[in-house]
Parts: structure tokens; sequence; C-alpha cells
């Protein structure tokens, strides 16, 4: 398990940045959000094997899309990682706390979850506070599951904000 000091977040909910070893880019500005209670204890944030394979797994891809959109290979990018064994409630506030850091800006959030349900219904219970942001220039990145695309593109368009997908098969 790779643990690192935690660090100052750039906003409010911005969350932990990832180390480069885990990003392949070590000029990339990263972070996770939303981590697991129990691996921010003692001023300290672990990578459990499960989060860094979801990290290692979703970098890849979003760094092909950011180049093939022409998104900027210098933005700011947030992964928010849906928590299966947190609640909706939680995972919903967490990320209304992540977006809520992100409007105004021209960052990149990317969810990550090995329940893409849950960042489904996450981003559903949140989308009312959600059209109060300006999320026009903060886009959503979503590898996963091509059923779910749909559902969230129409949820990133009701709050103005642009989605890019990759299917992850």
């Amino acid at each position: 398990m790779i643990a690192v000091n935690q660090v100052q977040p750039p906003r409010r909910g911005g969350g932990h940045r990832i180390p480069s070893s885990l990003t392949e880019r070590p000029d990339s500005r990263v972070y996770l959000a939303n981590l697991p209670n129990h691996s921010a204890t003692a001023g300290l944030v672990g990578y459990t094997p499960q989060l860094q394979e979801l990290i290692t797994d979703a970098l890849p891809i979003t760094w092909h899309l950011i180049d093939k959109q022409r998104l900027g290979s210098d933005r700011v990018v947030h992964l928010f990682y849906a928590n299966p064994k947190e609640s909706l409630q939680l995972n919903s506030e967490r990320l209304l706390e992540l977006l809520e850091g992100l409007s105004m800006t021209d960052h990149i959030w990317v969810p990550v979850s090995t329940s893409h349900r849950m960042i489904l219904h996450a981003f559903r219970n949140i989308l009312p506070e959600l059209k109060y942001l300006h999320l026009a220039s903060v886009p959503m990145l979503y590898v996963g599951d091509n059923a779910n695309r749909h559902s969230l593109k129409t949820m990133a368009d009701m709050c103005k904000m642009p989605f890019y997908f990759q299917a992850l098969y």
C-alpha cells in the first residue's frame, strides 16, 4: 500500500494529491476525493490495492480522452471515488462538496468506482443543487459502462456540464 502525507487540497472538497508514481505523468496535478474514512487516519492517506487499481485503470484512459478531446493536458484532474461501502447520502454529499469546489474552474472530474450504480445515483441525488453552480467549464470524463452513458450525459447536460465518455471493457 502506498501512503503519502496529507496535502492541502487546492479548493474545498478537492481531495488528496495522488502520487506521481500512480499518475504516469510526473507534471500532472491529480487529486482523489472521497477517500474512505479509515484510510485517512493519523494524517496519512492510504491507497488500498483496490483504490490503486481503480486509479491506474482510469488514468491512462483519462489522459487519452483529454488528448483526444483537446481539453488541455495541463488541467487539474479530480477523481471522485464513489465508495459502495458508504451510504448513498454520504457519497452524494461528498460529490456535491467536490463540485461546489470546482465551480467556476476549468478542472476536470472523473468518477471512479467498483459500483457504477453508486456514481449514477450520487450524481442524480445532487442534481437540484447543481443547477446553481457554474460547471460549464468543468467537464466530466466518464470511463465505464456504456449502459450508463445516456443517463450520465443527460444529467451533465441538465447542469450545463461538458460530458465525455470512453467505454471500459
